[in-house]
């Protein structure tokens, strides 16, 4: 019997690229939250919007490159 399975599988490589997604969003949601309370003023409201959070969705495609890449080369 062989342990080693060397098949890979499409729901891994959906898996591994789905996760890399939520932690680029928990990222970064959590930086721009903290850089937000860095600079913020405390008589105007918090500066943390819309804008904010189109970025950080666009940053959180880079996911599924980096899953495939970790796909491939059997990173887990």
């Amino acid at each position: 019997m062989k342990l080693n399975n060397t098949k890979k599988s499409v729901l891994v490589l959906l898996l591994l690229c789905f996760l890399m997604c939520v932690a680029l969003i928990m990222i970064g949601t959590f930086s721009y939250l903290f850089k937000g309370w860095l600079i913020w003023e405390f008589d105007k409201p918090f500066p943390f919007g819309q804008e904010e959070i189109v970025t950080i969705l666009k940053i959180s495609l880079l996911g599924i490159p980096t899953g495939l890449i970790f796909w491939l080369f059997d990173i887990r």
